[in-house]
């Protein structure tokens, strides 16, 4: 039920409670059980300035957003005033009221989303999650066999290797499509050992028989990490950070 025009100045509501206009028009629209596709747009009016007037706000900002809704509510008010043109099946669309509902309906909507992520969050509050285990004590350091490299000693001569062809190569001018494959680069490899079946191949001196990218050294790169996979290779490595060498892997004979 609206109350009149005296019954406004009794309302006791703080502004700082609400989070803007609209929630504060929600909040009258909603305490006085009113439809809100038909709202009284008069008494809200009403209701609404005199929430403004009791309740000075210090915020310029702030103030500017309640002061562009009372001048909204007061040209809706206006237009509904007016003369009507005579009914017709579109009268719902000419109700000046209309993007004020449309606005409330989507600010309900996110304020009840708002509401449940928030119960959400509350309940994950109350949730305690088992701190992980400390594993240290069952890790174990497997040392080398001679001749045998680790992965960080290989990316560290990746990007030794990078950084030693890299300053000796102009910047590309234009963005190139790489097209070098990884079966390529594994033929490559194959057709270098096959012609040197019994040398170190240095795989930094394979980069040169290409237009150096830093595509081409990836490649050649996983390429070699694939035929080591297949046992088809063997990696030696002089020291660390130095040029990786791969050569065939001798055939096992059955004992």
């Amino acid at each position: 039920m609206i109350p009149n025009d005296s019954d406004t100045q009794t309302w006791a509501i703080d502004l700082a409670n609400f989070s803007g206009p609209l929630d504060v028009l929600l909040h009258l629209i909603q305490t006085q059980d009113l439809d809100i596709f038909d709202i009284p747009i008069a008494e809200i009016t009403a209701q609404y300035i005199d929430l403004i007037h009791a309740n000075p706000i210090e915020e310029l900002t702030l103030a500017g957003d309640y002061l562009v809704m009372a001048a909204t509510l007061i040209e809706i008010k206006t237009k509904m005033l007016l003369p009507k043109p005579p009914k017709t099946e579109q009268d719902d669309t000419d109700d000046p009221r209309r993007p004020l509902v449309e606005q409330l309906l989507a600010y309900q909507q996110y304020k009840a989303l708002g509401q449940t992520l928030s119960e959400k969050h509350d309940e994950r509050l109350l949730s305690y999650e088992r701190p992980s285990a400390d594993l240290v004590v069952y890790q174990q350091t497997i040392p080398l066999q001679a001749g045998e490299i680790a992965t960080e000693d290989m990316i560290a001569a990746l990007q030794q290797m990078i950084q030693r062809l890299n300053p000796n190569v102009p910047k590309p001018r234009t963005i190139q499509n790489d097209t070098y494959s990884v079966s390529e680069a594994i033929e490559d490899i194959e057709q270098t050992l096959a012609t040197k079946p019994h040398e170190n191949v240095s795989l930094f001196g394979m980069t040169r028989k290409r237009a150096w990218t830093r595509h081409t050294v990836v490649t050649l790169f996983l390429a070699t990490l694939q035929l080591v996979k297949g046992r088809a290779i063997t990696i030696v490595q002089d020291a660390p950070y130095s040029d990786i060498y791969i050569n065939q892997r001798k055939k096992e004979t059955a004992s």
